[in-house]
């Protein structure tokens, strides 16, 4: 097997099950975002009029993107969900979305970090 197809094979997705008892002791398996979801996540979680955060839509983008039923490994919420997210205890919010975060590689500067990354990105190969 060549490298890339190592790369390319390789389950790298991460996950944690996270049990909420705000949500009548949920579990839930929370997993790391891939690159497609992560760039969806900071396309919906920031206005790219004025640069800045869109914070009612961050946590509740990231738990869509990230929140899977443990039994079907289906995702449990749509971005139809957003405003209901919004509307549940933000503790167990928090909660959910620093775990999906962790998994995901995204640090207290990580969101900002791929805010400017996205503005200066490039076909162009890197050495």
């Amino acid at each position: 097997m060549s490298l890339r197809e190592q790369i390319l094979n390789a389950q790298d997705i991460t996950s944690e099950q996270v049990t909420i008892p705000e949500w009548g002791g949920a579990a839930i398996d929370v997993r790391g975002m891939t690159g497609t979801a992560r760039n969806r996540f900071l396309e919906q979680s920031f206005d790219h009029k004025t640069g800045k955060p869109r914070f009612d839509r961050m946590y509740p983008e990231i738990i869509i993107q990230c929140c899977f039923d443990p039994e079907t490994g289906e995702r449990i919420f749509s971005p139809a969900d957003r405003d209901a997210l919004n509307g549940k205890a933000a503790a167990a919010t928090e909660r959910v979305a620093k775990v999906a975060m962790r998994l995901s590689g995204l640090d207290e500067g990580a969101v900002e970090a791929g805010k400017a990354d996205s503005s200066e990105e490039s076909d162009e190969p890197t050495s």
